[in-house]
Parts: C-alpha cells; structure tokens; sequence
C-alpha cells in the first residue's frame, strides 16, 4: 500500500458551482492522505498549462476523471485543454490496457454513455447522488489506497472430496518457531518492552498469525491455570480479541527477551469484561480462592447460552426446545483483570513441577505485589526442556 498516493484531477470548467464541487473532493482527500493535484492551487498566471497536464497525468498514481456533459463532449471532441487530456490518456491506454490507472468519477451525466470513449467499459465511482457523497467519497479512498471494502473470502474445500490433512510440517523445534515470530512482532527488543491498547494487539496479530497448527504440533501455547496450545487468535475489536474461545479485552503486553532465545516469552494483561447476566457468581470469592473470575457460556444465532445448554446442544427459544446442530461456540469471558503467559510449547515455562509457584507470581504481579522482573528471574532459573 502507498502511504500517500498521488492522484491528479482531470475535469473541465462548467462553472463556478461546479469548480467548488471539484475542490472539495479534491480538499477531501487530501484530508485523507492523498496528495492530489488540481490545477486551483498548483497553478499561478502564465503558468505552462500543457506541462501541466502532462506531468499531472504521467506522474500521478491515478488519475480521477471527472465525468459531465461537457466533459464527456470535450474529451470525445478533442477540444481544449480536456481533449489534450484526452489525447495523453488514450496513448497511455493504448501501451496498457490493463491499466487501472484512470478511474471515472461520474457527477452530472445525463446520457446512457456515462465516460468518455476512451473510459468506455471501465468501471465508474457514481458521484450523481449528492446526498450520498459521504459514501461515495470512501469508496473512492478505499480504491485509491487499493484496500477492498469486500475481500474475498477464502477458498474453501470441496465437501464432496476427502483429503489428506493439508496442514503444513512445522519442520523445526518449537521454541525455533517462536523466537522466530517474536522477532517479527517485537524487533530489536532485548530485556523488557511493555506496549498497550492497539499496538499490542497489533504486535500479538504479528506473532499469532496463520498458521499456528501443524501436522507436527501446535509449537505456541499459553499458561496460567494449566495450559494449553494457541490454534486461533482474531481481532474481534481493536483491543479486543478472541484466542481459541477466549474474548480477551487486551490492556498491555510485555515482550520478554532478556535471556537465551528459548528462554523468550509473552507477558498479557487483559481487562475486566462485563457479565453475561446468565448466572449469579460471587466476585469475590472466586478472586480469593484462585485469583481471578471467569465465566463460561455460548454463543448461537447472536444470543447468549448457558455452558450447560452448550454442553447439551440445545436451547430454549421463545419457550421452546431448539436443537444447536453443533452451530454453537463456546466462550469464556473474564469478569476481573487476568493475565497469563505465551510462549513455546517447548519453553522451560512448560514444566509441571513450577505450575503453582507459576500461579501465585501471576497473581502478585497481576496485583502490583510483585513486578514482572521476579516471574523472569524464576523462569530464567527454570531447566532448559530436552529435545
């Protein structure tokens, strides 16, 4: 993607209303990132007006077209300065007709033939209706900037064809695979780098991206009462995220690179979630027997259920039994601030003997009553795993 592509505005001057339109458009996307040239502010009396049309058109990323009667008339007619524009954009889609660069950004057409000849076929950004500039306007800056609003989905299999598991050899050990990935999320770290909101979720997308399960093993995993391997990792909102069935309202990440590559791992803090309101649950007392409170529910059509329900594959809709079909998902939401580790499968973190030491150092970091530099020093002292 450019970071700040350059568009060049091709129009002809039907007037003073419609000038007006041209530069707020053009003011508009320059609001937007994009530079864009138009002659109103590039040009100054005596200026070489040729040059300009013709470094405007080369030069620019795309070139906007704007299409009225009197547009379409001059660039058909060769005449003035939008027939000279004509001439140039037709060489150029002459050498390349595959060429995307000139998009026809239609206003004021009322003829079948909404372009020029020369734009004939392509497809067009219909700014006709001005109620629905707004709309049209971002459509026209997700083109520019070549990001779709609807990306095609992925390729699915065919249902009527058994394969053989297509998931690829992850190839290498996995605490390998995870300093790898820690890299490319967390460059130049070394010791201790706290991120928050956003960019840490940003971060966490680098690390846990596709794929995370191989046919040798899924080599990240995460720790806090037990473990267990990372298959799936979306961004629900921006600081929001679902791991595996876990909604996680990310607050800040500490990525930890202080001793030997095997060694590295990630620190996460998330935030406290509202209640469902499916069950009664005592705060408190969970805080006081395990640290921190969760509960557990499904997720089918938009609507809450019960775990039990979930278990059971049915639900009770408008006083009726329904049958899930299996189309329920299962999720887990923390009701008070909660942290926990991620690394590799191989990491000496993964090692039965520190489970509950584990436990009671998250809980005393998770409330200030230790720092984060403790759990390092105890993981540090942790024996490397065999191979």
């Amino acid at each position: 993607m450019n970071k700040n592509p350059k568009v060049f505005i091709s129009y002809s001057h039907d007037g003073d209303e419609h000038k007006e339109w041209v530069l707020r458009l053009a003011i508009d996307l320059m609001g937007k990132g994009i530079d864009t040239v138009l002659d109103q502010w590039e040009l100054n009396l005596g200026a070489n007006l040729p040059k300009f049309m013709e470094h405007g058109l080369q030069e620019s990323d795309r070139v906007l077209a704007v299409c009225t009667d009197n547009y379409n008339e001059k660039s058909n007619g060769g005449i003035g300065g939008t027939g000279y524009e004509n001439n140039i954009l037709t060489a150029e889609l002459l050498l390349n007709q595959k060429t995307t660069k000139f998009i026809p950004v239609v206003r004021a057409v009322t003829k079948a033939m909404k372009t020029p000849l020369c734009l004939a076929g392509r497809m067009y950004i219909d700014f006709s209706d001005n109620a629905a500039y707004e709309q049209s306007l971002n459509q026209l800056i997700h083109e520019v900037y070549g990001v779709k609003l609807r990306a095609k989905p992925p390729l699915g299999k065919n249902p009527f064809i058994e394969t053989e598991d297509d998931r690829p050899t992850l190839g290498e050990n996995s605490t390998t695979f995870f300093f790898n990935r820690f890299c490319s999320a967390f460059p130049g770290v070394r010791g201790i780098a706290w991120f928050g909101g956003k960019e840490a979720v940003d971060r966490l997308m680098i690390l846990l991206k596709i794929p995370l399960n191989f046919k040798d093993g899924a080599p990240i995993w995460w720790w806090r009462s037990g473990d267990c391997q990372i298959e799936r990792f979306d961004r629900l909102h921006e600081n929001i995220v679902l791991m595996d069935y876990q909604e996680l309202r990310i607050r800040r990440i500490a990525a930890v690179n202080s001793g030997s590559y095997y060694q590295s791992f990630i620190y996460v803090e998330v935030e406290a979630d509202k209640p469902t309101g499916l069950y009664k649950i005592d705060i408190s007392a969970d805080v006081k027997d395990r640290g921190y409170s969760r509960e557990e529910y499904g997720l089918f059509e938009g609507r809450t259920i019960s775990r039990a329900e979930y278990d059971d594959d049915a639900t009770v809709i408008d006083g009726k039994p329904v049958d899930l079909h299996g189309k329920a998902d299962l999720r887990v939401r923390y009701l008070t601030p909660y942290n926990f580790i991620i690394a590799a499968h191989n990491s000496p973190i993964n090692n039965g003997g520190y489970d509950n030491r584990r436990d009671e150092v998250l809980n005393n970091v998770l409330m200030g009553k230790l720092p984060l530099e403790q759990l390092v020093d105890e993981i540090h002292k942790l024996p490397k795993r065999g191979y």
